[in-house]
């Protein structure tokens, strides 16, 4: 394939991978679709013989029994603790006063600075609004 790069020309040539079908994994839109695995990589026969860092995977051994009482339990203090808490609405209407009386400070500081009367007294009429 000709490519073109600022002006240079180049060939790319892509790269063939000889593949192997494995089982089906599942369906999409009504069609069977398979794992592809490249040839020279060994594919795996069963899932006992699926390994990671060396050690085989296994799901014949029975999971640990749970009481119920204790399932329950620890489902709701999962949940309680995966509750996010958000603050009261008084406490951000304080934040966002504080916040706004601050940006009025500092903007009346810059009219000083510049000796902008209009903005100073325009500043002032609502410094008086906002109670700051």
């Amino acid at each position: 394939m000709k490519l073109a790069y600022r002006g240079a020309n180049y060939d790319y040539d892509i790269p063939t991978v000889d593949m192997t079908e494995g089982e089906v994994a599942g369906k999409y839109r009504g069609q069977n679709w398979n794992y592809r695995y490249p040839r020279h990589i060994p594919m795996p026969q069963h899932p006992q013989d699926l390994q990671y860092r060396g050690v085989g995977y296994r799901s014949d051994r029975p999971s640990p029994k749970i009481e119920e009482d204790v399932a329950v339990d620890t489902a709701a203090t999962m949940a309680i603790a995966a509750a996010p808490s958000y603050p009261k609405a008084e406490e951000v209407a304080t934040v966002h006063r504080a916040n706004i009386c601050n940006i009025l400070d500092r903007r009346q500081q810059v009219a000083r600075v510049k000796g902008d009367e209009r903005l100073l007294r325009l500043l002032e009429i609502e410094w008086k609004q906002m109670a700051c």
